[in-house]
Parts: structure tokens; C-alpha cells; sequence
């Protein structure tokens, strides 16, 4: 067959792509050609990219926020944009340029892919994998041989305990449900394999089953992805070490931070496990010491987060109390402020519904606020109170722990009460009440400590003392409230 060559011509001779277009299609008539130019527009760059956008695309991107808007050098030609908009923008700017750094004083938090992705946040678990591996005792000790008696089986078990003993830490971990959450929590749970550590998965939890599971499974550490309480774009992630121990600035975050920006080696040769534990029966179990004599009561709650609700429906399934769930969305807000929406909104469902009190736990699970029958937000002052009288009638111990802010609303300090003053961190108030030997700490955050094996903050927790304590009287919230808050703790009548 004979071969026909598709030009003849040499290949010095063929044209290029240009001037075959160019003779396909006829050139803009001289007098289109400034129009068309001065129309386009094109000389805008967003930071990274290496091709020119328009100025329309630019007042896009500025209108929706576009991501690499804050670095942008552009971000003041803001054009024929609304003035509310441009608002929004200069507060978004402002607000952005103070959240940069990602360690806060409770842990790390950023906006999901823009500060913090999947490689940081396993640079970060790795680095605080190596201060468990530092923590660790008799590190290289190889286990003891174990000794059968003629027990095959035993032998196996015990000889697996002590393996399982002598390999690295164990670490508990967790997220919660904003949807970047399975993508952080991913590259954690590699990065703790990576270095030898013993991982043990809740998957879907919160802050306060997490620290339960890490001081009833007695693991080294644990860390939670969360981004508490910031916006639904945040991600970030909070440490514990054993006996649910926080870690927060001036305890154990700044080391986290040198180790994480310096770099590490592998801790271990031998790379570590991963099982998955359900703590929710062991969790639930603790709170039936509070439940064994409640009166009748119809209670309004209202949380976002699914586990939380889960979990108090499961409670209360066989409990004399009536729950009513009040729908509100993930998002930031001020529990203890009247002008709050989701405030206002549980004070309008309590004036549109009898109920004998109403409660909203923030997505943290641990803040919370509490409401009358009647809808008023009751302060924290008030409902620490309420609490300390309830615990000095149950407890031998009266020292408790408030903020100067808490107290300064007090007239009188009961006899023989102890209160000691406190403030900082939620780490802080972990070790204030170690140190002090209190059993309870409050003050106008809405957080309430409680000390039983290891001081917890916990939202449900929080509930449980409420409704025992109210289940002494067959009065009205608030009339219980307040006699509580000024009658004397050796006034009150003995309990049983």
C-alpha cells in the first residue's frame, strides 16, 4: 500500500496554531478593538494563582467571601458593591487578622483547609504523641515472661496483657459533628499510628464523654477534634493527658507547639494499633446515682448537637421527667446574654408552653444555661449557689471555687463554707480544684465543675445535680431558686 503523506510541504514550511487561527477567524474591525479592551479589564490576580481574572470574577469572589480574598492586594477596589457588603468584608478582615494563629488558650483552632487541614493537624497529633512517649515509664522494658500452671489459655491472655502493656502510650480519640471533623480526625488517628501510640476510637462523641472514656479507660492522653465554640468553618483540636487532665496555655500547649514546628522523629519501630470503644453504657451508668428519686417534671432543652439528645432521651426513657427538644442550629453564641437569639427563643417557647424549667447546652456539651417556668435566664451566681447549697448537704466538704465577678453578686457566704477564688482556663480550673480540694467550681461562664474521681465539666453532669436537688421540694424553679439563694446552708432542712 502506498503511503500518502499528509503535507508535502517541509516541516520548516507548516504554519503555526496562531496564524491558522488567525485565517479562520478574521481580525475585530479597528474600531471594536478599544472597546472590547477597555470592557474586560483584565489586570486582577488572586494570591497563588498564576493566570488574570476580570474585574466582575474579582467582585465575585469579594461578595462571597472568597478565601484568598483576606491576602489579596486588590481587596480594597471593591468597585460598585453594596455598602452592606463592603461592612461585611471589613469586619470579616478585622476578624480573620486577630484568628490567625491557631493555638488558642484552650487548644488549636482555624478555619477548616484555610489554617488548619488534614497534614497539619497530624503534624500536631504526632508532636503530641512524642510528649506522651516522653511521659512514658521504663520505656524499652520488655514484658515479663508469665507463668501458665498448666493453663494454656491464661497464659495467652496474660502474656497479651503485658505486651499490649509495654508498647507505647494509649490514646483516646474523638470529633465532633462538623463535617470537616472525619478529615482532621483521619490524619490524627495516622499520625498517633505512625508513632507507636495505641489509638482507641470513639468516633462521633463530645468533649465531655471524651474525657469520661479517657479517665475510665485510664489511657495517657487523648484529643478531641472539635472547634468548640467558634463559627461552623472552624475546626481545631483539644489534648488531654491521664486522669482527663487539660491541656491549655502555660500547661503543656506551648510544648506541643515547639514540637509540632521543629519536627520529629518516629518514637517507635514498631507501628501502633487502633480499636474502637463505645463508651455510652459506662457513660449513662454514672448518672443513675441522681435519678433514683426525681419528682415528675416536663423540662425544655435545647442543644444541636444529635449525641447530646441521644443521649439524655436514653437517660430519661424511664423517668418520671418529660423532655421537650427546642431546635436550634450550630452555631456561636453568648448562653448567658438576654439578647442572645437562642436565649430569646427559649424564653418564648417557656411563655408559650408550661414547663417547670428550661435548659440550653451550648456545642461544647459543658457550657450550659438554665431558665425558670417562667422564662427568666437565671444567672450563674444564682445557679452556683443553688448547687453548692445542694452539695454542702450531700458532701462533707464545703470548699468550693467562683470567679471575683460570681461572688461580688453574694451578700453572705454561709458558715463554714470555704470559697477560694479562681480564674483562667478550663486546665486552670481542673487544677484548682485538685489543689483546693473542692468539690465544686463555677462562676459567670457558664461552666460547672463538679469532683468526684477527677474534676469534670459536663453539661448533662450538670442537669443530673439540678434535678436531684430540686427533687427535695415540690416547689416552682424559681421559688426554689431563690430561697436557695439567700436562706443560710445550716437553715436548710436535713435530708435523708
Amino acid at each position: 500500500m502506498e503511503h500518502i503523506p499528509i503535507s508535502s510541504k517541509p516541516e520548516s514550511q507548516v504554519k503555526p496554531l496562531s496564524e491558522i487561527k488567525a485565517e479562520i477567524l478574521p481580525p475585530l474591525p479597528r474600531i471594536l478593538q478599544p472597546a472590547l479592551l477597555e470592557s474586560s479589564e483584565v489586570f486582577f490576580q488572586c494570591p497563588g494563582e498564576d493566570y488574570p481574572i476580570s474585574k466582575a470574577i474579582h467582585l465575585s469572589r469579594l461578595a462571597a467571601f472568597y478565601p484568598k480574598c483576606r491576602e489579596c492586594p486588590h481587596k480594597g477596589h471593591t468597585g460598585n458593591l453594596s455598602p452592606e457588603i463592603i461592612e461585611r468584608l471589613k469586619q470579616t478582615q478585622r476578624s480573620r487578622a486577630s484568628e490567625q494563629h491557631p493555638y488558642t488558650t484552650e487548644g488549636v483552632r482555624g478555619v477548616y483547609l484555610n489554617q488548619i487541614n488534614r497534614t497539619q493537624a497530624a503534624q500536631i497529633a504526632g508532636a503530641f504523641s512524642t510528649i506522651l512517649w516522653e511521659a512514658l515509664p521504663l520505656k524499652g522494658v520488655a514484658p515479663k515472661k508469665s507463668i501458665s500452671y498448666g493453663n494454656p489459655e491464661s497464659a495467652t491472655a496474660v502474656s497479651s496483657a503485658s505486651q499490649e502493656q509495654s508498647r507505647g502510650p494509649s490514646v483516646v480519640i474523638g470529633f465532633d459533628e462538623r463535617p470537616a471533623s472525619p478529615d482532621i480526625i483521619t490524619g490524627v488517628a495516622s499520625a498517633l499510628r505512625r508513632n507507636g501510640c495505641r489509638v482507641i476510637d470513639l468516633g462521633l462523641t463530645v468533649p465531655s464523654i471524651l474525657s469520661f472514656a479517657t479517665n475510665h479507660l485510664q489511657a495517657h492522653g487523648a484529643i478531641m477534634v472539635t472547634g468548640a465554640q467558634f463559627g461552623p468553618s472552624y475546626t481545631g483540636l483539644d489534648f488531654l493527658l491521664e486522669h482527663s487532665q487539660p491541656v491549655s496555655a502555660g500547661r503543656g500547649l506551648e510544648n506541643i507547639e515547639q514540637i509540632s514546628l521543629r519536627g520529629f522523629g518516629r518514637a517507635s519501630r514498631q507501628p501502633g494499633s487502633q480499636r474502637t470503644f463505645h463508651p455510652m453504657e459506662a457513660y449513662r451508668a454514672q448518672f443513675q446515682k441522681y435519678f433514683h428519686a426525681l419528682r415528675p417534671l416536663k423540662i425544655k432543652i435545647a442543644c444541636s448537637l444529635r449525641l447530646v439528645r441521644e443521649t439524655l432521651n436514653a437517660l430519661f426513657e424511664k423517668l418520671p421527667c418529660e423532655l421537650t427538644w427546642v431546635e436550634i442550629p450550630h452555631q456561636k453564641r453568648d448562653l448567658l446574654n438576654p439578647q442572645d437569639n437562642d436565649v430569646q427563643k427559649m424564653q418564648k417557647q417557656l411563655q408559650a408552653d408550661s414547663a417547670d424549667l428550661g435548659l440550653i447546652i451550648d456545642d461544647d456539651s459543658r457550657r450550659c444555661a438554665f431558665f425558670t417556668e417562667s422564662g427568666t435566664l437565671l444567672s450563674n451566681a444564682k445557679v452556683s449557689r443553688f448547687l453548692m447549697q445542694a452539695l454542702s448537704r450531700e458532701q462533707s466538704s464545703r470548699n468550693f471555687l467562683l470567679d471575683q465577678t460570681c461572688q461580688a453578686e453574694w451578700n453572705d457566704v454561709p458558715a463554714g463554707w470555704n470559697i477560694s477564688t479562681h480564674a483562667g482556663t478550663l486546665a486552670d480550673s481542673y487544677f484548682q480544684m485538685m489543689q483546693q480540694q473542692a468539690v465544686y467550681a463555677g462562676g459567670q461562664s457558664g461552666y460547672h465543675w463538679f469532683r468526684d474521681a477527677v474534676p469534670t465539666c459536663d453539661a448533662i453532669l450538670t442537669l443530673a445535680h439540678i434535678l436531684a436537688a430540686l427533687s427535695f421540694s415540690d416547689a416552682p424553679f424559681s421559688e426554689v431558686v431563690s430561697q436557695y439563694s439567700c436562706r443560710d446552708a445550716e437553715s436548710l432542712p436535713e435530708t435523708s
